[in-house]
């Protein structure tokens, strides 16, 4: 019996293998345990030691905004820092993330992705913008490009998007296959008899409230619709009269209905897929 008390009890053998197993499933806890927002600073750290960039994405499309979002998840170069339709919320996360990309749709709720492009490149020149139209448009690629825009794709160009996100990070302009050739159709036709001369001399506002006035916008309506004042949009109508050569609003409205009327024309004969 005595020897029995003093009798130390018996040690269980350390398995090394099972030790490993362990360690390697709290360290990808410890990696997947928790997952961020949207709102919230993403990990900028890939499974390869590089940085991820940063991409924010503002288009007024909620399904365009999930497509681009899936893209982007399924890549290890980048990573998703926001998401917005709204241009004030896109200023915001612009401001607190620092992306290295923004992909920006023309136009937004209640704001022209234009302008916000060129507010985004006097934030942050380094950033690179992508320009996503929801239709193929030459004079639309061309504005987006003056604002400030790398790259300029539509939603059917989405395959070539991460490839766009390579192109333009190097500092190289990125155009979809899809509106090249239109872009070069236009530029051709602009050199031998340009269709509207007199309508490139409208700045980017002036062209967005024409555009409106040519869809048959009221006034008031189009204050309502980008934050202004009716003032402010009498005294665009103002200029715009003097840069047309016109004298009435009347004849404003039926230039500008004439002008959306050829663009949709020419946009068919060049592209009658497009339709």
């Amino acid at each position: 019996m005595q020897q029995r008390k003093n009798r130390r009890p018996a040690t269980r053998a350390v398995n090394p293998r099972r030790n490993t197993r362990r360690k390697r499933l709290a360290d990808k806890r410890s990696v997947y345990g928790s997952k961020k927002s949207l709102t919230e600073e993403p990990d900028d750290v890939s499974g390869k030691g590089r940085t991820k960039a940063k991409v924010l994405i503002v288009h007024r499309i909620g399904f365009v905004r999930a497509g681009v979002l899936s893209l982007i998840e399924k890549s290890t170069q980048f990573v998703v820092c926001g998401e917005t339709d709204e241009a004030p919320l896109a200023r915001e996360l612009f401001l607190r993330h620092k992306p290295h990309l923004v992909v920006v749709g023309l136009r937004l709720c209640g704001a022209d992705g234009i302008q916000l492009i060129k507010e985004f490149r006097s934030l942050n020149p380094v950033a690179a913008i992508l320009a996503l139209s929801e239709h193929a448009d030459p004079f639309s690629a061309q504005r987006a490009f003056r604002a400030g825009a790398r790259a300029y794709l539509t939603i059917d160009d989405a395959p070539e998007l991460l490839r766009a996100f390579d192109k333009i990070l190097t500092g190289h302009p990125h155009v979809a296959a899809s509106v090249l050739p239109l872009i070069l159709s236009n530029f051709a036709a602009g050199t031998k008899n340009s269709r509207n001369p007199d309508i490139n001399n409208l700045s980017d506002r002036e062209l967005e409230i024409f555009s409106f006035i040519g869809r048959g916008v009221s006034v008031s309506e189009l204050a309502t619709e980008l934050h202004v004042s009716v003032k402010t949009i009498e005294t665009h109508q103002m200029r715009m009269k003097g840069k047309l050569a016109l004298h009435t609003a009347a004849e404003l409205r039926q230039k500008a209905r004439e002008w959306l009327a050829k663009s949709a024309v020419n946009r068919i004969r060049e592209d009658p897929e497009s339709e």
